[in-house]
């Protein structure tokens, strides 16, 4: 995620993102707080916070159960067993659903199927907490057909903005 070529295609994503409807008309955003090698999304809550849309971040529980927890400047964070940044206080402020989730994951398919990170905390809360939902998926991310396996409690994403990159739809 750190060559010019990945950082054009990240730069390509934001600007499709702010630029779609769903995400200009929503006033709340569910969104998580990026790792190492996934997309940047502060760029992304800053362009929220701009916009003077309300932003809300994943607080997870033992039971694969998570609530979205209003963040703002002043939010304390910490830790979690996976290494992900979450709400310390999580008791208030929630909003479950947001308006629009992004939902982050590791690969994506032209027929919305999403591959996320195995333990399926998002595929439980749009069960429970059905909303509007879109991913970003660099070129590297996309495929035309889905090569993993998909199970009956995997849910689809309604809109995947793919960056236009070099790779090929089979990602080869």
């Amino acid at each position: 995620m750190k060559s010019d070529k990945a950082q054009k295609e990240i730069n390509d994503l934001y600007m499709q993102l702010f630029d779609d409807l769903d995400f200009q008309n929503t006033p709340s955003i569910g969104i998580t707080l990026s790792m190492n090698d996934e997309i940047p999304t502060f760029p992304i809550i800053n362009q929220c916070w701009e916009m003077g849309k309300d932003v809300y971040i994943p607080k997870t529980f033992a039971n694969y159960s998570m609530r979205f927890v209003q963040y703002t400047k002043d939010t304390e964070l910490i830790e979690s067993s996976f290494g992900v940044r979450e709400p310390k206080n999580y008791e208030n402020n929630i909003m479950d659903p947001p308006d629009l989730l992004i939902v982050p994951g590791l690969a994506y398919s032209q027929s919305k199927n999403r591959l996320g990170f195995g333990a399926g905390y998002f595929d439980r809360y749009l069960a429970k907490h059905p909303t509007k939902t879109i991913s970003l998926a660099s070129s590297r991310q996309f495929y035309t057909d889905t090569p993993w396996p998909i199970y009956v409690l995997d849910k689809p994403i309604d809109k995947i903005l793919v960056s236009k990159g070099d790779v090929d739809a089979n990602n080869q």
